[in-house]
């Protein structure tokens, strides 16, 4: 009698998760339905002008409406099966976002943090930033490269581990590593840099079984963070066969439409979105990829922080109508530049760390975006006791940049200068915020 009762529970705890499961994936169809066409047709004539752009760079771009990568799980929320009726009495939270830009350590940045002892530290390339990334609940960057060490054999695209160190040093949580560069050392090499990422509790987005869609609780909010390259280097590509695994998400307007959707469902309530996209050294964006941000803000997007041009671009305020019927907005830099880069142009010099006040109001379901405040970085490269070193420093640090030469001062007042131009809220278009 026993057996038989713990086969009976059995089957109908199993009944009740094929139900649940059907119920679920009912509600996914119904919001991508009710998303409407427009979401969706829009999108192919973008992609495609993204891929022209990336070309023009060089730079190979995989199909991004063919990945041949599995479409990524969501994880629920404990909080997921109360989604329809929030808690009574539940009070409004906020958290602070920051985010900057790409991260690379090319020879001539490693050999400037090499010390006497044959260890790397890069904890002096970041000391200038301060707190202009730890400040904050929630600090993202993107890798733009592997820290898989030195039996992968070092590069422009693979750095030591140590560069971690530093990173979590400022305060930095959370890295995305949807570049063309992640599988330059093969697999191998991004299995190496995912473990040594661990090993530092640092998070990681932009790869298929990380937190591509896992939610992320932040002072109370749950937070999806996704990830999206638009294509592979040649050596990434031809060590993995065209990513064969399918670990590195492509930009598909309709898998990032998805993602989205699936991440709400999973009980996210606030989106953010780190495209690499644009084109190399490019100051003006595109307009595939302002069409492209619209998409990904009307299906659900609130945040949207682009890299890949490794040049700072200007910011807006989008105001977009969802699959509800209500007005929404979302912020969208559409590039964050280089955070650490060993490039000397003045364009590539200059970045930024983009600060954001977010609140969720559990009752309404809204969420309310801040004031955006945009702080100037600028990557100096100058002689220190007969060695060249590379310092990030927050321009609106004194101290920071009283530990610079005076011409290297002068080229971070002009970057800085550069930065707020480009990035100062009054010159947000109005144009498209309807």
């Amino acid at each position: 009698m026993g057996k038989r009762k713990r086969r009976g529970v059995s089957l109908g705890s199993l009944l009740m998760l094929a139900a649940a499961a059907i119920v679920v994936a009912l509600s996914a169809l119904f919001l991508l339905a009710i998303a409407g066409e427009d979401v969706y047709e829009r999108t192919g004539a973008f992609i495609r002008t993204l891929s022209e752009q990336a070309h023009d760079t060089g730079a190979p771009v995989a199909s991004p409406t063919a990945t041949g990568a599995p479409q990524p799980t969501p994880t629920p929320s404990p909080n997921a099966s109360a989604a329809s009726e929030p808690p009574a009495g539940r009070q409004s939270a906020t958290f602070t976002l920051a985010a900057s830009g790409t991260v690379a350590a090319p020879k001539a940045v490693r050999t400037g943090a090499l010390g006497e002892a044959g260890r790397y530290d890069f904890g002096p390339v970041f000391a200038g930033l301060g707190d202009a990334l730890g400040d904050a609940d929630l600090s993202i960057v993107t890798l733009e490269t592997t820290t898989a060490g030195e039996e992968m054999g070092y590069g422009s695209y693979n750095a030591p581990p140590q560069l971690l160190d530093a990173l979590r040093e400022r305060g930095v949580d959370l890295l995305s590593l949807a570049t063309e560069h992640a599988l330059d050392k093969g697999y191998e090499g991004l299995e190496i840099t995912l473990r040594e990422m661990n090993s530092r509790s640092l998070g990681a987005c932009g790869v298929d079984g990380t937190q591509g869609t896992a939610l992320q609780n932040v002072n109370g909010v749950q937070v999806a963070v996704l990830s999206y390259a638009y294509g592979l280097s040649d050596e990434g590509s031809a060590q993995t066969g065209g990513d064969e695994r399918g670990m590195i998400p492509l930009l598909s307007a309709e898998r990032m439409t998805r993602d989205i959707v699936a991440a709400r469902l999973a009980g996210a309530n606030v989106v953010i979105v780190l495209p690499h996209w644009g084109t190399k050294n490019r100051q003006e964006t595109p307009d595939s990829v302002r069409e492209l941000a619209r998409t990904l803000a009307e299906a659900g997007a609130d945040v949207i922080l682009g890299a890949h041009p490794n040049v700072v671009q200007g910011a807006e305020r989008l105001r977009v109508t969802r699959s509800d019927g209500l007005k929404y907005e979302a912020v969208v830099c559409y590039s964050l530049g280089s955070l650490l880069t060993d490039a000397r142009t003045s364009e590539n010099t200059a970045g930024v760390v983009a600060r954001l006040p977010i609140t969720y109001d559990p009752q309404t379901r809204r969420t309310t975006l801040g004031e955006l405040a945009c702080t100037p970085l600028y990557i100096a490269s100058q002689r220190e006791d007969g060695e060249t070193v590379y310092r990030v420093v927050d321009v609106e640090n004194a101290q920071a940049m009283d530990a610079l030469t005076p011409e290297e001062r002068e080229n971070a007042e002009r970057a800085a200068q550069a930065v707020r131009e480009v990035t100062g809220q009054s010159d947000w278009e109005e144009a498209g915020q309807g």
